[in-house]
């Protein structure tokens, strides 16, 4: 034969046997997804990843057994232990949600639920999902049906200002919280908050008034479903100026709903401070992108109306976890308001000068013994409620402890 016909045929085989392989190494992975069609196939699968720990395979496998329809409640409880382990509690709670969507019965995936629940920060969610555990399983999860005591926390602040017609404050709060069923949490504190003040555009001397708040705040919190939660609070405010006495009430009411990659919340407050009456309006939104607490975005737009007028005001802030047991926030207002309530109308600062912009950070710092020590930076330009024209910046510094049973 000649040579260069011998070379042809050579050639010829050697594209034929490159085609081959390719088609088996493109084809086996395609072959092996249409096998995620087959039940038998999926669910073996998927419980020897399960078994082995292979939480990146078992999730690829489990993701792609979805894409073709093949979807079934162990499946969802073996792709949301893969999501746990895989520090996506948001994604986690979808898929336990859906096997007990299923079976209310699995007890399997509502431990996971429950675990996803405590670990995005949803206390309340995990004990109504809690509920129907058996009392020893609860207590391995530290989820008891009922707390007198649930958790405790000492909160003191120190703030100074540019002006020298404002005192320095502090502020200091205790705060107990309860658990009156796996619905029913009721939050309770009591605070005294404390400044000097010069009003000399009253008196025209340097006359020197005690401001004294003591406070009492009170909130209950029943939680109406695994994603929907009803707020109802009190807050009495016994603000004394010099000699006399602006008795404040407060009433709170608000709705909150849970997505796992999302917290909307509106609230409304009403109530008479310093013989005004005070209207809020409030809308708040909390998202997590990555379904985990790693980073998270916040934002606040609140509406006053006092004295017949409405003065708007917006909160953005940004969260990151800088270490397993710490997190950072950063956080911005803007907008004048006379008076402004946060927290579900816990906190009520300054009722003497109004906010124009404010500026702030915070870290949370995770102890042994279920400790949690916060502390709290903000600054923020006020002007004298009589001679709007001067501005001052007040800087705060807050700590606080917490201890959770």
């Amino acid at each position: 034969m000649h040579p260069r016909k011998r070379l042809s045929q050579s050639f010829r085989a050697l594209t034929t046997t490159l085609a081959a392989t390719v088609a088996l190494v493109v084809g086996a992975p395609n072959a092996a997804a249409q096998g995620l069609r087959d039940f038998p196939y999926t669910d073996s699968l998927t419980a020897a990843q399960h078994k082995q720990a292979r939480w990146r395979a078992l999730d690829s496998t489990g993701r792609l057994a979805l894409g073709f329809g093949t979807d079934y409640p162990a499946l969802r409880r073996r792709l949301g232990a893969a999501a746990l382990h895989l520090n996506r509690p948001a994604n986690a709670m979808q898929h336990y949600r859906r096997a007990l969507r299923a079976d209310p019965l699995d007890t399997t995936a509502r431990v996971g639920l429950v675990v996803a629940c405590l670990t995005m920060n949803q206390p309340e969610a995990a004990a109504f999902y809690a509920r129907h555990l058996a009392d020893s399983v609860r207590a391995g999860l530290h989820l008891r049906a009922r707390y007198a005591v649930r958790q405790i926390e000492l909160e003191v602040s120190g703030q100074s200002t540019t002006s020298d017609f404002r005192g320095n404050a502090t502020f200091t709060r205790l705060s107990i919280g309860s658990q009156i069923s796996p619905r029913f949490f009721l939050t309770q504190a009591v605070s005294y908050y404390g400044q000097s003040v010069q009003l000399p555009e009253l008196s025209f001397t340097d006359v020197t008034y005690a401001i004294r708040q003591p406070e009492y705040y009170a909130l209950l919190t029943g939680q109406i479903s695994g994603r929907w939660q009803a707020r109802a609070g009190y807050h009495y405010i016994g603000c004394q100026f010099g000699d006399r006495d602006y008795p404040g009430h407060i009433g709170y009411a608000g709705l909150a709903y849970a997505h796992p990659y999302l917290v909307v919340q509106g609230g409304y407050s009403q109530g008479t401070l310093t013989d005004t009456v005070r209207r809020q309006a409030d809308l708040r939104l909390t998202a997590y992108p990555l379904g985990n607490m790693r980073l998270y975005g916040f934002g606040r737009t609140s509406v006053v109306r006092s004295g017949g007028r409405n003065a708007p005001n917006t909160l953005l802030g940004l969260g990151v976890q800088v270490r397993p047991w710490g997190w950072l926030e950063v956080f911005g207002s803007s907008g004048e308001v006379p008076i402004l309530l946060e927290a579900n109308a816990a906190y009520v600062y300054n009722l003497l000068d109004p906010q124009r912009r404010r500026a702030g950070a915070s870290a949370y710092i995770r102890l042994p013994h279920h400790l949690l020590w916060r502390v709290h930076y903000t600054a923020e330009q006020r002007h004298r409620a009589l001679t709007g024209a001067t501005n001052y910046t007040l800087y705060a510094l807050t700590t606080a402890l917490a201890w959770t049973w």
